[in-house]
């Protein structure tokens, strides 16, 4: 009995290192393929994820601007959309969202707030917000949220035209 388990022991053999540093080489190139693919991948979910936090906000302020019957401003944190903003009818704050990173937001009339009347209208004009990466070198990642006079926000893929 004591004889096999030694045969069995003795059969069973591992990795040689010539092996082990191919399947390594072979997984550095797949890695190094796919890291560019990958880039642009957590790039486009950034900018998603950024329009869809900006759709929620307008949604939210113009929802606050009819149940407060009054008017309700999705206000910019700091001197650009990507440092975040908060929805508020400057007695109450009903929202709030932090700084975005790697991202420009903009908007077409160079706006500090977006203002909701009771009736759900904007109270400025009609605008357009832009979303895409910092180091975008197409169209491909940017979103594009339009406001229309009555008030209601819409997103598409690709640039505001």
């Amino acid at each position: 009995m004591l004889v096999n388990r030694c045969r069995r022991a003795t059969s069973l053999r591992g990795f040689t290192l010539v092996e082990l540093m191919v399947t390594i080489s072979v997984l550095a190139i797949l890695v190094a393929l796919a890291l560019p693919s990958f880039h642009d991948f957590v790039a486009k979910q950034r900018v998603r994820n950024a329009s869809f936090q900006l759709m929620a906000a307008l949604v939210q302020t113009r929802s606050q601007a009819i149940t407060q019957s009054g008017t309700v401003s999705l206000k910019r944190s700091g001197s650009t959309w990507n440092s975040g903003w908060s929805v508020t009818d400057d007695t109450n704050t009903f929202g709030r969202q932090e700084s975005l990173a790697r991202l420009s937001i903009s908007d077409s009339n160079n706006l500090s707030a977006v203002a909701y009347g009771r009736d759900g209208r904007l109270a400025s004009g009609a605008t357009k917000f832009t979303v895409k990466p910092v180091d975008a070198t197409n169209d491909a990642a940017t979103h594009c949220i339009r406001i229309d006079l009555s008030g209601l926000p819409t997103s598409a893929q690709g640039a505001c035209s």
